[in-house]
């Protein structure tokens, strides 16, 4: 087997880490951020595009016990990771799907379209986990620099395309987006871009392809591939602080620590939504009051007819 060291990192620290994601009526791909054991227990977390896994998410009227009363309820389905194995690195032989769980998101409407997912697998860690651009060193990241992409590209397993950050001021729908002239197309969505680091002497996760420029033709469009929309490392680094997820990439934090944040904000959400609901229902008790049913005593006091 004869392979150059260069060409075996890029595999390991870029094309190794791409998993294809699947749900009941669409796919896209996704990136291993992070694989390691917490009390005995496998976690391996995966990010995508929430447009990728928007079909497994639903909303629904159900009955509270609590509350006694019908409340928007989250609905949150089985989201197929998919793993891809290669011999003499470069030979895809076959694939195996593990299941897994959404346990974040940001909405693609109105949101910023992105979603973390924890596999199911909690017996065996993956080997191969993409390297987070160190969060200090941003403002090190210019047009020009180059990079790579790489994702399922309309559903096919994982492919690489090179080219260089072209952008990095767009704003669409609110959100900050770079572009880049590697080639994405559909099915890239949720997989990653790479920079190399010289310093580090490594290729470093740098964000997610997320959009690609379209040019109506007539009565169809043509997608723009050199022209891919992809949502920034800070963006990343925001999300993951805003959901408490810090430890997946500052080992300052743990898995039990972020695990108790989450719960104490989650609990300070419920309090406040049940205080809400109360207070819509003594609004609407007093929208429901009608004069004409009332009157009066000897006393003032208010009587019902």
């Amino acid at each position: 087997m004869n392979i150059t060291p260069e060409i075996k990192q890029k595999h390991t620290e870029m094309f190794y880490p791409t998993v294809r994601v699947r749900t009941r009526k669409a796919g896209g791909s996704g990136t291993v951020v992070y694989s390691k054991k917490f009390k005995k227990e496998s976690c391996t977390y995966v990010i995508t595009n929430h447009h990728v896994i928007s079909d497994n998410i639903a909303v629904k009227k159900k009955w509270n016990p609590i509350l006694k009363k019908k409340v928007d309820t989250e609905i949150l389905d089985t989201v197929s990771v998919e793993f891809f194995r290669y011999n003499n690195f470069s030979h895809c032989i076959g694939s195996f799907a593990v299941e897994a769980d959404i346990v974040a998101y940001s909405e693609y409407e109105g949101g910023q379209d992105w979603a973390l997912l924890k596999t199911r697998d909690t017996e065996s860690t993956h080997d191969f986990v993409a390297e987070l651009y160190p969060k200090e060193e941003i403002k090190s990241i210019h047009i020009f620099d180059s990079c790579f992409a790489v994702g399922a590209s309309l559903g096919h397993p994982p492919i690489a395309t090179e080219g260089h950050i072209s952008y990095m001021d767009d704003e669409i729908d609110h959100y900050k987006y770079w572009m880049s002239t590697a080639q994405t197309i559909f099915g890239n969505s949720g997989g990653s871009v790479y920079r190399w680091s010289k310093r580090r002497e490594r290729y470093e996760y740098i964000g997610i392809p997320s959009r690609i420029s379209i040019q109506p033709m007539g009565f169809s469009a043509d997608a723009i591939t050199h022209m891919g929309y992809f949502i920034p490392i800070d963006r990343v680094y925001d999300l993951l602080d805003e959901n408490e997820y810090q430890f997946i990439y500052d080992k300052d934090y743990n898995i039990g620590e972020c695990r108790k944040r989450r719960m104490e904000k989650q609990d300070k959400s419920k309090q406040l939504l049940a205080r809400d609901l109360n207070d819509q229902d003594e609004d609407d008790d007093e929208l429901d009051w009608d004069p004409k049913e009332y009157t009066f005593g000897d006393d003032d006091k208010l009587l019902q007819n």
